[in-house]
């Protein structure tokens, strides 16, 4: 492979679509400049600039088709970490490509031969970086509240439910049946779960063809679901559904009562289950379900008795206890805490200047807007332009006086967001670190539920995989501990320190494209690998 043949890359988001210094011209003079300097031969130019009405990267795609049927270049050069990645999904990808990233304006190399202090001080930026945390805290929600907004349920239609246009929701005629039923008979509070559950299959309504009996997880989640009734409930909120109801709100009101009117049973104890429907069966995919045998819970396949294999029983304690040990993966001792908090807490520096330059920018033109108000007002009371006029003029400004503002105000409280989202994942993984008597097993469901994207059981065995942002933390984690233990911690903490403050000395920010690269020691720099430097 040839290093030095490079790529480079340039991206601008679409908040960053008017700014000089963000544009793709500043960045290609950049990337070009560095590359003349340090003897390196361009073999293709890729950009993306990104729309609020799209924001795919098809160039981003073509560059990886790029490297990936020329095995010989290796090299990308891009402004900085947020340039390259906009996702989690970015990161690993380029993982697994071998490939020698320069972040010119970071003044750093990243590379798997890269030292762990590197490697971890690069994970944290792509961690915290503001592109993550806006895709977590900002777009997620921003998709999901928006179309709960409008009265469309985003994700998956629940048991009687089809999906129609635009995520809308329409009743399943050979369903509906099935859930009228169940609630019908459940509110008359003479049937436990399990009771419930034979007497819908005795009655002739089949669950589904392949799983005529329902079970009782699935048929108490069913029944405890207001989306029946035309609503929808996200995160505690609930939203006014465009979908049709299949129960009303009486009969559901009077189902909530039933649960609880029965008696203590394990219909009563379902309500202490820490893990309902978190695992599935490895083997066929079916939930596993808890059950109450001796006062003690267990979790088997939901489909064991048909024609899954997967009979064992696992308890809740071996439950437990597996998922302890995974969670020590991700764990953040107080040493390593402080470290990745004071990271983060650098990382904000750079987002408070965009938001600060932003707040400018707004004021400026919220200033400029009712100004312009002020005096078209007084034409019109001058009779300078008559009333039909100002009332369009009006309007119009009032509707983008209306939108800065709102602009105005998300740009406020962004670096509390920011600060705050990155503290909460921290917090998770700080937990996971306490000593095995103070992690009690409802703190350790709460942090499963919050860090894992998929757990799966087959016999006693345990396997999981961690949701982002919490893999690539676990990534680093295991860097960190290996540098601790190569170096010591206090040894290995001074390096972190000494690359931070040579990575702050290289970003300049100047938006005519220009650039000064700080090389202070080999473990920013290694041009042993792409030839000699002039700097």
């Amino acid at each position: 492979m040839d290093y030095k043949k490079v790529v480079i890359y340039a991206r601008v988001s679409s908040r960053e679509q008017e700014k000089e210094g963000f544009s793709i011209p500043a960045q290609l003079k950049l990337l070009r400049e560095y590359a003349q300097k340090n003897g390196f031969e361009i073999v293709q130019e890729y950009s993306d600039a990104e729309t609020a009405k799209k924001a795919g990267r098809t160039n981003y795609n073509a560059m990886l088709d790029y490297l990936k049927a020329n095995p010989d270049t290796r090299t990308i050069l891009v402004e900085k970490t947020d340039r390259l990645y906009r996702n989690f999904k970015d990161y690993v990808t380029l993982e697994d490509y071998d490939l020698e990233v320069h972040l010119v304006k970071e003044g750093s190399i990243i590379s798997k031969n890269s030292k762990s202090h590197d490697k971890f001080i690069h994970g944290i930026k792509v961690l915290m970086a503001k592109n993550y945390i806006d895709n977590l805290s900002e777009e997620i929600s921003k998709g999901l509240h928006e179309g709960l907004e409008q009265g469309y349920w985003p994700f998956q239609p629940p048991y009687g439910y089809k999906r129609g246009a635009k995520k809308s929701l329409y009743i399943d005629p050979l369903r509906v049946g099935f859930v009228r039923r169940a609630f019908e008979l459940f509110a008359t509070g003479r049937y436990s779960l399990r009771k419930l559950s034979e007497k819908l299959f005795e009655d002739g309504y089949y669950y589904q063809s392949e799983r005529p009996k329902i079970t009782q997880c699935v048929l108490e989640s069913m029944l405890k679901n207001v989306i029946y009734t035309g609503q929808m409930r996200c995160n505690g909120i609930i939203y006014q559904g465009k979908h049709p109801a299949i129960v009303g709100f009486n009969l559901f009101n009077k189902t909530q009562q039933a649960f609880k009117k029965v008696s203590k049973s394990k219909v009563r104890k379902n309500f202490h289950f820490l893990y309902p429907g978190l695992a599935k069966c490895e083997i066929c995919g079916y939930a596993m379900c808890g059950e109450v045998q001796k006062n003690n819970v267990y979790y088997r396949c939901s489909h064991h008795d048909r024609t899954c294999t997967n009979t064992s029983y696992i308890s809740e304690k071996q439950m437990t206890s597996a998922l302890r040990r995974h969670l020590s993966r991700i764990a953040l001792n107080d040493k390593l805490y402080e470290l990745v908090k004071t990271s983060l807490t650098e990382s904000l520096r750079d987002e408070q200047h965009y938001h600060k330059t932003e707040l400018e920018r707004l004021n400026k033109e919220i200033e400029k807007c009712t100004d312009i108000l002020k005096k078209m007002y007084l034409d019109q009371l001058n009779k300078v332009i008559d009333m039909d006029l100002w009332i369009t003029i009006k309007n119009e400004y009032e509707i983008k006086l209306n939108r800065l503002n709102a602009e105005l105000q998300r740009h406020q409280n962004a670096n509390i967001d920011y600060l705050e989202t990155g503290m909460k994942i921290l917090d998770v993984c700080h937990k996971a670190s306490l000593p095995y008597s103070e992690l009690k097993p409802e703190m350790i469901a709460q942090l499963v539920w919050q860090s894992y994207s998929s757990v799966t059981v087959k016999a006693k065995s345990v396997k999981v995989k961690f949701a982002e942002p919490f893999a690539t933390l676990e990534k680093l984690v295991r860097v960190a501990k290996q540098g601790i233990a190569e170096l010591g911690y206090d040894e290995f903490a001074k390096t972190l320190e000494n690359s931070k403050t040579a990575c702050l000395k290289g970003i300049k920010k100047e938006p005519t494209g220009s650039f000064e690269c700080v090389s202070p020691s080999s473990t920013c720099m290694k041009w042993w690998r792409i030839g000699d430097s002039n700097s």
